[in-house]
């Protein structure tokens, strides 16, 4: 008799153990599948807010942006290429800031008191997304950029960037990068505000990468004040090789400007750069972030 509740009791462990075993696996299961659906709603999300940009506001950008192109040759023939140039800037300078209103996105400012009254001198960037151009371009100054050669030939957007004096690399030419820097060189020297990428390319990580070697050999060779800036969460809102784009909060650090004269060469002044868009140096603009979260 004992023996046979002692074997009732067994097998009824084991049931108890593959009833367990068994609604593990379900849950699990069931998690697993909660997930996969919030990837699919997120991805439909994605898409759609992408369709929606395309039609609405690329066709605002289109139809506006060629408005402001022909009244800014009509202004050029009337008044001078000054006066064109300083009502395209004041118009990139609004539609940055709209950009991201209309893609609903949240823009942190920190260390605005760090912007130079005037030029010349040189803002220095790490590059996350497309993004990026017209988040400096609205909050911190409409500056020219280097940039490269592709970014003229995107319809109206292309016409813009020319018409702020940028200066764009052609990759395929290994004579473009001597010219870019003789173009830099003088525009920085007419008292111009200028806006680079030493990384070169977009990260994909969102991480800072290597500053390319010589892309700060012009503000080094002439002394020319530099607004080392740190942007934040632009790549959340379109990554590099993707076509989806959608809402983010966005957090630009403008940190104090550097003196390239005290520095021995232009690979130093890179590393100390690095240091400090990479967040290895806190400045006063992150400490104001920190100081918010706590």
């Amino acid at each position: 008799m004992k023996q046979k509740n002692t074997r009732l009791k067994i097998e009824k462990s084991q049931k108890l153990i593959t009833l367990n075993h068994s609604l593990t696996y379900i849950r699990e299961k069931g998690q697993k599948g909660g997930h996969s659906m919030k990837k699919v709603l997120e991805t439909i999300k994605a898409v759609l807010f992408t369709i929606w940009l395309i039609i609405g506001f690329f066709g605002v950008v289109i139809v506006y942006g060629s408005y402001v192109l022909i009244k800014a040759n009509i202004l050029e023939k009337r008044k001078g290429a000054k006066a064109s140039q300083e009502y395209i800037r004041t118009v990139v300078s609004w539609f940055g800031k709209v950009t991201f209103k209309f893609l609903n996105s949240k823009i942190s400012v920190y260390g605005e008191k760090n912007i130079p009254q005037e030029g010349p001198y040189v803002i220095v960037a790490n590059h996350q997304s497309i993004f990026d151009i017209p988040l400096i371009l609205g909050y911190i100054y409409p500056t020219a950029f280097i940039a490269k050669k592709e970014l003229s030939m995107i319809p109206i957007l292309g016409s813009f960037i020319k018409r702020l004096g940028s200066i764009l690399i052609d990759r395929s030419n290994v004579k473009s990068g001597a010219i870019a820097l003789k173009k830099f060189a003088k525009l920085s020297q007419s008292g111009e505000i200028i806006s680079l990428f030493p990384e070169g390319t977009r990260s994909l990580d969102g991480q800072v990468g290597e500053f390319k070697k010589g892309t700060l050999l012009i503000p080094f060779r002439y002394n020319l004040k530099i607004l080392p800036v740190t942007i934040d969460g632009t790549i959340n809102m379109s990554k590099k090789g993707s076509l989806f784009i959608k809402p983010s909060n966005i957090n630009l650090f403008i940190h104090e400007p550097v003196e390239p004269k005290h520095f021995a060469s232009e690979g130093e002044l890179r590393e100390c750069l690095k240091s400090i868009i990479s967040g290895k140096v806190i400045s006063e603009a992150q400490l104001a972030l920190k100081e918010t979260r706590t």
